[in-house]
């Protein structure tokens, strides 16, 4: 379909709280890739999709970029004559993960709006890439308990995604084990949820791959190796 009319429709193909990933041939999104050992380089949650009756009609995501945590029209990243940005939309899908449920998640990321970008633990994740080293845990143990504090003040923009799920499936009293988008964390620190990468996103089994969007057109996909296929094709 063309990415047009996909976008006229919106809101018949898409859900609130869907999962962009995107990539572009430009150096920033090569060196992330390449830094995060991910196929895709940035993270977005559905924000906003069009309401023709409150007169607009445009689908907005929530983002934390390098200049901080913002929202941004959707058409951007694949409009224009000669589109760039290489797109997968993933859902998070099961009982308990309503309209109410995205929207809650919506509003605690909207309340981080203007923090700063964690360049910081984007090194960290690239030194753990190149060199095996471990993320930093941050924890306080107190004899068999352990007690952890989350103090979300940076992100890089998958862990952002994650942090909204995972509070938001706290206030919604869902299982924040059927949140947790990385495969093989049972119980992981706050470092380690902050520290999600688009590649975690992509290969999760807790999302279902829909949409593929790439040079004006939108593709069905089943799962991550179509995805990479339809994206890797010249």
């Amino acid at each position: 379909m063309p990415v047009k009319a996909f976008f006229d429709q919106a809101d018949l193909f898409m859900n609130r709280g869907d999962i962009l990933l995107s990539r572009s041939p430009f150096l920033a999104s090569r060196l992330i890739r390449v830094a995060s050992n991910s196929f895709f380089s940035h993270a977005a949650l559905v924000f906003l999709l069009p309401q023709r009756h409150e007169h607009f009609t445009k689908t907005f995501v929530i983002e934390s970029l390098f200049k901080g945590v913002g929202i941004a029209n959707l058409e951007t990243y694949v409009s224009g004559r000669t589109p760039v940005e290489e797109v997968g939309i993933l859902r998070l899908e099961g009982k308990g993960f309503t309209q109410d449920f995205f929207k809650c998640a919506n509003g605690i990321l909207l309340n981080e709006v203007n923090k700063p970008y964690d360049f910081h633990r984007l090194w960290r994740i690239a030194l753990n890439t190149i060199f095996g080293f471990q993320l930093a845990v941050n924890t306080l143990r107190h004899r068999t308990n352990v007690y952890r504090r989350w103090f979300p003040r940076q992100f890089i923009c998958s862990g952002f995604i994650q942090y909204g799920l995972y509070q938001a499936a706290l206030f919604t009293k869902i299982q924040t084990s059927r949140v947790i988008l990385k495969r093989g964390l049972s119980d992981p620190s706050p470092d380690e949820m902050m520290g999600v990468t688009p590649e975690d996103l992509s290969t999760s089994d807790k999302l279902t791959w829909k949409y593929v969007i790439r040079r004006g057109w939108v593709y069905e996909v089943n799962n991550y190796e179509d995805a990479k296929r339809l994206i890797s094709e010249n």
